[in-house]
């Protein structure tokens, strides 16, 4: 556990380590222009429909991201990123798994990115013609269900559809499972099954603190419950994107 003991010092700034892929996430508005991308990297305070993505903010300021950080080593993500992933693709943790033949591929589409998105590239160009993107006039809309801590590492906000949504998102999840089993065919990886919507707050730099904060879970729930009631966040349409790391994602512009 680390201690601050100068009263002129608050707390410190994570440094997100590199961690490149590909992903089809659903499309937020308001992502930043930066050349020829869009970033993920939204004004919340400008964009009246993000009351869900606004109150899980305001649950990290209650909860205090420099104590968590001192408390649990906790590495709060920027609210201007928040997102929900429909589906994970290669990345720096997965492509191990990737078909013998296609491993050397994996690796430079990595090393690629982001040039992968704006090139012919038959990975990205891959997924890009996923039936995920290509599907379009649906609307699907999400509430905060829960809060829990992923694989000792993550801090999430479990999301559940709502009751008028409920159906997309039924045929949005076999849509997925079915593209990851022609993707897992093909190139040897895969997303995790089954499918559980949610919005990272951020991430546990040690396995253990990780633990140790289970037992304040319930409490950082009732936070989230709290001032997230009567708020959901919608989304009309997925994109693939690429990362360099846990705070920086982006698509071209089209």
């Amino acid at each position: 556990m680390l201690t601050i003991t100068n009263p002129k010092i608050a707390g410190f700034a994570p440094r997100w380590a590199s961690y490149r892929g590909l992903t089809i996430l659903f499309d937020n508005i308001g992502l930043r222009r930066d050349g020829p991308w869009l970033r993920l990297d939204c004004a919340l305070d400008a964009i009246p429909e993000y009351t869900l993505y606004r109150g899980l903010r305001a649950t990290m300021c209650h909860l205090n991201p420099d104590l968590l950080l001192q408390k649990y080593l906790f590495c709060a993500l920027p609210p201007s990123t928040y997102h929900v992933t429909l589906w994970d693709g290669p990345n720096d943790g997965n492509v191990g798994q990737a078909l013998p033949h296609m491993r050397q591929r994996m690796d430079d589409l990595l090393i690629d990115i982001p040039g992968a998105l704006s090139h012919g590239n038959l990975i990205s160009g891959t997924i890009a013609g996923s039936p995920l993107i290509r599907r379009k006039g649906w609307t699907v809309s999400f509430t905060v269900q829960r809060l829990v801590i992923v694989h000792q590492a993550a801090l999430v906000a479990l999301l559940t559809p709502t009751p008028e949504t409920t159906d997309t998102f039924m045929t949005l999840n076999q849509l997925r499972s079915t593209w990851n089993t022609t993707f897992r065919n093909r190139f040897g990886i895969a997303a995790y099954e089954p499918y559980l919507p949610h919005i990272t707050l951020g991430y546990f730099a040690n396995a253990a603190l990780a633990d140790a904060a289970q037992n304040e879970l319930s409490r950082w729930e009732d936070v989230a419950l709290q001032h997230t009631a009567g708020t959901s966040i919608t989304f009309k349409s997925a994109s693939l994107y690429g990362m360099l790391d846990m705070v920086t994602f982006f698509r071209t512009v089209r």
